[in-house]
């Protein structure tokens, strides 16, 4: 989903979140022209520019989410509190999904993480790749300053993908946003 119809210079810095609830990455989406060299039997050979597309991480821009193992809630790991007044309320279990918290804890660390390097100007714009779940909660916990430089979002997991998928996915949404 494009957000804005933004007028992209070409030497603009455009960084790709891939997010889900257990990791994401940044990558520096990077298009240069190459020279394709052209067959041609009866003439002489030629050659054609095209543009090459690519997406290099970013260093000290990869986030993992923290071990549901290391993640305990009161004495026996389970939320369990055993004892009390009388027999009828001897347990209570807390209100509080261990995933759900460990998923806010990574989506807060990205979007602070963003926020500081976005205040030295370390992008320009902002492409955002997550499940619809985690596209809304970064939305919910981003900056106003980072929000204003998302361009566009993919609401579809691509983190265990080898970047050919979303590479040829990112291409389609740049090019309606008149990037690529």
């Amino acid at each position: 989903m494009l957000h804005h119809s933004v007028l992209i210079d070409q030497s603009s810095i455009i960084w790709v979140l891939v997010a889900d609830g257990e990791r994401a990455c940044v990558y520096r989406y990077h298009k240069h022209p190459t020279i394709v060299p052209m067959q041609d039997t009866k003439r002489q050979p030629c050659e054609e520019e095209s543009k090459r597309h690519e997406l290099i991480p970013v260093p000290d821009m990869a986030f993992q989410a923290e071990s549901l193992k290391d993640f305990q809630v009161g004495p026996d790991g389970r939320g369990l509190k055993i004892g009390g007044q009388n027999s009828a309320h001897n347990t209570c279990v807390p209100r509080l999904d261990i995933r759900d918290e460990v998923k806010q804890n990574l989506v807060q660390k990205i979007a602070t993480k963003l926020k500081h390097v976005r205040q030295t100007w370390a992008f320009d714009h902002l492409v955002v790749a997550a499940p619809p779940k985690i596209l809304g909660a970064l939305r919910q916990h981003m900056d106003a300053s980072v929000l204003d430089c998302v361009i566009a979002e993919i609401d579809k997991d691509f983190t265990n993908d080898k970047n050919h998928a979303l590479l040829e996915h990112l291409q389609e949404t740049l090019t309606e946003a008149r990037v690529a």
